[in-house]
């Protein structure tokens, strides 16, 4: 990479002095560059396989590379038995509840007919009550209609009492049916987590791309976050220019541009200004002796339009900027 960096800015430097000389619009030299990703492990295990090797062509999703699965296989058939006694256990509590539910009606039933009897009971004692003052009847008669009022009553309560025990009964019972729902919530999560593990141990390519580099071999053990395959994404390369900052105030964004790949004689291939850099960089033209003082490069990238399949990054590229402007090009929808 520092190569690459080195032979861009002394190109570009070159062709950019000798266009300003000519009063014509500046050309660059650079080099094809794409974006890098480090495919890394997201789960802790040993690397059983990898398939690419380096300068190996890979599509989106191929596998990469795999990790031992036996635990998290284990991870899911345990997930999978505590969903299903999950299961049963709601089946259960769903039917505690439909069972406790009828007591409640019939608890209804008996206080009302509770309530009719001490009703009828005390109706009957206040007209005994009547005809005993007339002396129409015994005292032991009117104590037996006493009895059965106190009776009547004492049922009545019972019946409100039960009443209460029942409703309590059937609280209780739905209350372990939101119990055994929850449960069965946390199991089958637990479930799609062990899933998900398992899913991870294929390590997959994020993008159609070149292999770089393997970071791992077979047999040795990878932690979360660590790199295994890195991958140059092919789809999207540019042309990446250091421009001396004497040139830098004529470039701005979506800028057209003709691109000529030195690997590719005879064609010329189109694209934008994509990128350019916040802040300077390495020093292009250092003079300290003489007190002049030092010119500085920007990071310019120019994207192609149509990138040709040929081109790989390192290649040296020949960019030539012109003064219109053109939007992105909206990216196709991936596989």
């Amino acid at each position: 990479m520092l190569a690459r960096h080195g032979r861009a800015w002394l190109l570009a430097g070159i062709a950019g002095a000798c266009a300003c000389a000519r009063g014509e619009p500046a050309g660059f030299s650079g080099f094809v560059d794409a974006p890098v990703s480090s495919v890394a492990a997201q789960i802790p295990g040993r690397v059983v396989s990898i398939a690419p090797r380096e300068g190996d062509r890979v599509l989106e999703d191929d596998v990469l590379a795999e990790l031992d699965s036996a635990s998290y296989e284990a991870q899911v058939a345990q997930a999978e038995a505590n969903v299903v006694r999950a299961q049963q256990d709601l089946k259960q509590a769903e039917a505690s509840l439909t069972a406790a539910l009828p007591t409640v009606t019939g608890a209804a039933a008996d206080i009302a007919r509770a309530r009719a009897t001490r009703d009828q009971t005390d109706a009957d004692f206040d007209r005994l009550q009547k005809l005993y003052d007339a002396g129409a009847i015994s005292p032991s008669e009117l104590d037996a209609a006493r009895a059965r009022a106190l009776e009547a009553r004492a049922a009545y309560d019972a019946a409100i009492a039960s009443k209460s025990s029942t409703r309590g009964r059937v609280g209780v019972a739905s209350a372990g049916v939101d119990d055994a729902r929850a449960g069965l919530a946390v199991s089958e999560a637990a479930l799609e987590v062990a899933r998900a593990q398992l899913a991870q141990t294929r390590i997959t390519s994020p993008f159609d791309g070149i292999v770089v580099s393997r970071n791992l071999e077979e047999g040795e053990w990878a932690a979360p976050g660590t790199p295994i395959v890195t991958i140059e994404d092919t789809t999207r390369p540019w042309v990446r220019l250091d421009v001396a900052e004497t040139t830098f105030r004529t470039l701005h964004l979506d800028q057209v541009a003709d691109i000529r790949v030195v690997a590719l004689p005879g064609r010329t291939f189109h694209g934008r200004v994509a990128q350019i850099g916040a802040e300077g960089d390495f020093a292009l033209d250092r003079d300290v002796k003489r007190g002049r003082p030092d010119i500085r490069t920007f990071l310019v990238r120019v994207a192609f339009d149509e990138p040709p399949p040929e081109v790989r990054p390192g290649m040296t590229a020949e960019v030539r900027l012109g003064s219109e402007t053109r939007p992105p090009r909206r990216p196709e929808a991936r596989r």
